[in-house]
């Protein structure tokens, strides 16, 4: 797991400070794929590589987005029907930690969400200058790019 860094003092999420997982960006990308926070596989940094059964298989990574099951998925569904790859794409989150160690997140309509959204967002969202579209996937995300 990763330590928050400095800029995540302050945020309502901080709780022991590790468990950061950043952006994964690429500045030659056009489509950056914004998700709402990153799952166990991410924090941990162990990618989703294959399965046995139903049982998803994996292999040490850097913590990063997208490298669980859904980024799997992603990877092996969605992004080669629109002619893309991993390499193609930047990929972040919303929120860039588990709160509690949890993939559940507040309402979005609660307050404490809404000021972690926020303060993320401001502390670590950098978009590639060569961004023409944002994948929003869900509606954290959709507030985290849009405030809307």
């Amino acid at each position: 797991m990763l330590p928050k860094p400095q800029t995540c003092v302050g945020c309502p999420f901080y709780g022991t400070g590790n468990g950061f997982v950043p952006d994964r960006l690429n500045d030659l990308a056009e489509v950056f794929i914004l998700g709402q926070n990153p799952g166990e596989d991410e924090e941990r940094g162990r990618r989703v590589v294959g399965y046995e059964g139903k049982r998803p298989t994996h292999e040490p990574c850097e913590p990063q987005p997208f490298v669980g099951v859904t980024g799997y998925d992603m990877d092996h569904n969605y992004l080669p029907r629109i002619g893309l790859s991993r390499s193609q794409v930047s990929v972040g989150n919303a929120i860039r930690c588990r709160w509690h160690g949890d993939n559940m997140l507040p309402p979005l309509k609660a307050v404490i969400m809404r000021k972690a959204l926020s303060h993320c967002q401001a502390a670590h969202f950098k978009l590639p200058a060569k961004t023409r579209v944002i994948v929003a996937q869900g509606e954290y995300a959709l507030y985290a790019a849009t405030q809307e």
